[in-house]
C-alpha cells in the first residue's frame, strides 16, 4: 500500500501539482497576453490605415502628374511654364509652379497671398540657390528611408538626427529592425531641389515650413523638355485631404477608435464622432511615413476596462479548471488507493482463507482418522466408548462436509449458479430438524439449550434444505463465539406476514465498528488461527445470501448483558389455510 501511494505522488500527483502551478501561472498573465493579443490586431488596422493614407498622397500626386501630361498633349512646355497657374485652374487647391531646365522657378503665378508666401520661402529651394530640409518620396516606394539613402550619398549629405515620435503608444508592438518604437523612422534629408528630384519623373516632397507641413507634388514626364511642374499643398489642405481619404476607406473597429494625428499630435480624423482621449498616448500607433512625416494612424480603447474584465474571467476559469482538475485527480488516486487498499485486504483475506479451510478440513479429518483407527485395531472394548467414538465419527463428518458444502455454494453463488427448489412448506419442522440436530451437540459440549417457538405452522416459500442450512450456521456460528458463557437459545415466531428466527447467544459478540462487515466474504472478527476459533468467514455471507434471495433478510443486533442476536426474516407464504 506504501508502495502504491509512493508511486501515485511521484508519477501523477506532484507532477499533477507542476502542470498546475504552471497554469496558475499563465492564468496571472492573462492580461498580458490578452492586451498583447489585442495589440498585435490593433496593429494591423493601424499599419494598414497607413499604408492606405500613404499610398492615397501618392494617388493625388498621380491624378496630378496625369493631368500636367494632359496640358503638355496641347501646350508645348515653354507655352504650359508661362500659364501654369491659369491652366490648373481656380478651384485647383494649393500653389503651383515651374522649374525650368536651368533650375529657376519660372514665371510662376501669385494667385493668394499664401501662394506668394510660399514662393518668397522656398524660391531658394526651388531654384537650387541654397539646400533645405525635406522628406523625398518617389512613385512605388514604399521603403522611403532605404530609397532615399543613395540619394543623400550622391549629394554628400549627411541624414539629419532621427527625431523621437511624438506620441507613445502603450504597447510596442511596432518595432523594426531592432529600434525602439519610440523613435521615428522616418529621417529627412538636406539637398537641393534639383538634386532631390533627379533620377525619378514623379514623386512627393515633404516640407515644414513655419513648423507647417507642405507637400509638393512634382512631376517631370519626358515630353516636359526638363520643366518640373508642381504643385505645392499647405496644411489645410492636406488635412483635408487626408480627412476626406479616411472617409473613403471608412476604417472602423470594433470596440475602439482609429484616428490620424498630425505632427503635432492633434485629431485629423477619427473614426468616432466625439471621441475624446489622451491623444499622445493610443493604445498602438503607426507612423505614416514620408508622405505625411511625422503624422501617425493610432488605435485607442473605447472600454479599457474590457481587457481587465476579459484576463479575469479568464484567469477565474482556468483556475476553476485547474481546480477541477486537481479535484479530479486527487478523488481518482483516493479511488484508486481506496480499490488497492480493498484490494489488498480481500487478497489477505483469501490467503487466511486458504489457511483457515486448510485447518478446518486438518482438523476433522484428524479426529475421524485417529478414532477410525482406534476403532478398526479394536483397542477400545468399551461399548459406551466405542458409541461415542462413533458419534464424534459422524460430527466430525457433518462438521467436514458442512465446510465443503459452504465452500461449493459460495462459489455457485458468486458465479449465479446457485438453484433452489422452492417449494411452499411449514419451516416449523424444518427449524425444529435443524435445533433437534444441533442441540444433542450442543449439551455434550456443555451448552444451555432453549428452544422457544409459537404454534405452527410457518408456511413459506422456500427451499427447505437451503433454510436448514441457515439455521445450522448461525448456530455453528453461536457455538464457536461462546466464550465463557455457554449459553444458546433458538426462538421462532410469527408477526405479521413475516416469519421471524431468531439465535441469541451469551457469546464474545461482535467488535463495534463490525456489525456489517460481519457478513463480508472471508471477514471474520478476531480472525486469527491462533484464536482457536474455527471457520472460514463465509457461513454468515452465505445466510445472508440465501435469506436475500428468498426474500428475506438476516440482520444483528448486540443482545442487553452480552452477547448477539442473529434474526432471520421470511416473509409468510399465501393460502396459509391449507399449511398445518
Amino acid at each position: 500500500m506504501r508502495r502504491i501511494a509512493v508511486i501515485f505522488l511521484v508519477a501523477v500527483f506532484v507532477p499533477s501539482l507542476v502542470l498546475g502551478f504552471l497554469a496558475l501561472r499563465t492564468a496571472g498573465e492573462q492580461r498580458v497576453i490578452l492586451e498583447r493579443q489585442a495589440a498585435e490586431l490593433y496593429q494591423k488596422d493601424a499599419d494598414q490605415l497607413a499604408a492606405q493614407l500613404a499610398e492615397a498622397v501618392l494617388g493625388r500626386q498621380r491624378e496630378f502628374a496625369d493631368r500636367v501630361r494632359v496640358l503638355l498633349s496641347n501646350l508645348k512646355p515653354f507655352r504650359l511654364a508661362g500659364d501654369f497657374g491659369n491652366a490648373l485652374g481656380p478651384h485647383e487647391p494649393g500653389t503651383a509652379f515651374v522649374v525650368g531646365p536651368d533650375g529657376a522657378v519660372v514665371a510662376a503665378q501669385m494667385r493668394t497671398r499664401e501662394d506668394a508666401r510660399f514662393l518668397r520661402e522656398n524660391e531658394a529651394f526651388l531654384s537650387n540657390r541654397a539646400s533645405a530640409e525635406f522628406f523625398p518620396t518617389q512613385q512605388n516606394t514604399l521603403n522611403y528611408l532605404s530609397n532615399t539613402a543613395p540619394l543623400a550619398n550622391a549629394t554628400q549629405n549627411a541624414l539629419q538626427g532621427i527625431s523621437p515620435r511624438r506620441v507613445q503608444p502603450q504597447k510596442n508592438v511596432d518595432i523594426s529592425n531592432g529600434q525602439d518604437a519610440q523613435v521615428s523612422r522616418v529621417a529627412s534629408l538636406t539637398s537641393r531641389f534639383q538634386t532631390a528630384t533627379s533620377g525619378a519623373s514623379d514623386g512627393v516632397l515633404a516640407r515644414f515650413s513655419q513648423n507647417e507641413l507642405v507637400l509638393i507634388l512634382w512631376t517631370r514626364p519626358p515630353e516636359a523638355d526638363g520643366y518640373v511642374f508642381g504643385l505645392a499643398l499647405p496644411t489645410r489642405t492636406v488635412r483635408a485631404f487626408v480627412r476626406k481619404a479616411f472617409s473613403a476607406i471608412d476604417p472602423k473597429l470594433r470596440n475602439a477608435c482609429i484616428a490620424v494625428l498630425d505632427e503635432n499630435a492633434l485629431p485629423v480624423a477619427t473614426s468616432e464622432l466625439g471621441f475624446q482621449g489622451d491623444w499622445k498616448h493610443p493604445f498602438v500607433a503607426s507612423e505614416i511615413g514620408e508622405t505625411l512625416p511625422h503624422w501617425e494612424t493610432v488605435v485607442y480603447l473605447l472600454h479599457p476596462d474590457q481587457l481587465v474584465r476579459s484576463a479575469r474571467l479568464v484567469a477565474l476559469t482556468l483556475i476553476l479548471l485547474i481546480a477541477l482538475a486537481l479535484a479530479a485527480i486527487l478523488a481518482g488516486g483516493s479511488f484508486v488507493a481506496l480499490d488497492a487498499r480493498r484490494q489488498l485486504l480481500l487478497a489477505q483475506q483469501k490467503t487466511d482463507f486458504v489457511s483457515n479451510v486448510s485447518h478446518e478440513l486438518k482438523t476433522p479429518l484428524t479426529s475421524i482418522r485417529m478414532f477410525a483407527e482406534l476403532l478398526e485395531d479394536d483397542r477400545v472394548p468399551d461399548p459406551a466408548k466405542r458409541a461415542r467414538y462413533l458419534r464424534i465419527i459422524a460430527l466430525e463428518s457433518e462438521r467436514l462436509t458442512r465446510l465443503i458444502n459452504n465452500v461449493l455454494d459460495f462459489a455457485r453463488s458468486g458465479k449465479k449458479h446457485k438453484i433452489y427448489r422452492k417449494t411452499v412448506v411449514d419451516l416449523r419442522p424444518v427449524i425444529e430438524r435443524a435445533w433437534e440436530a444441533q442441540s444433542v451437540h450442543l449439551r455434550d459440549a456443555g451448552f444451555a439449550c432453549e428452544w422457544i417457538a409459537d404454534d405452527p405452522p410457518y408456511p413459506a416459500h422456500a427451499d427447505a434444505d437451503a433454510i436448514g442450512q441457515v439455521l445450522v450456521n448461525l448456530l455453528s456460528n453461536a457455538e464457536k463465539y461462546a466464550g465463557d458463557q455457554k449459553e444458546i437459545t433458538l426462538h421462532a415466531r410469527r408477526a405479521g406476514a413475516e416469519i421471524f428466527v431468531e439465535v441469541l447467544d451469551r457469546g464474545i459478540g461482535v467488535p463495534k465498528g463490525d456489525e456489517n462487515r460481519i457478513f463480508e466474504a472471508f471477514h471474520r472478527s478476531n480472525d486469527s488461527l491462533a484464536s482457536n476459533v474455527q471457520g472460514t468467514g463465509l457461513g454468515l455471507t452465505l445466510a445472508r445470501r440465501i435469506a436475500e434471495d428468498h426474500g428475506g433478510s438476516l440482520e444483528y443486533r448486540s443482545r442487553e448483558g452480552g452477547g448477539s442476536v442473529f434474526t432471520l426474516r421470511l416473509p409468510l407464504a399465501e393460502h396459509t389455510e391449507n399449511q398445518s
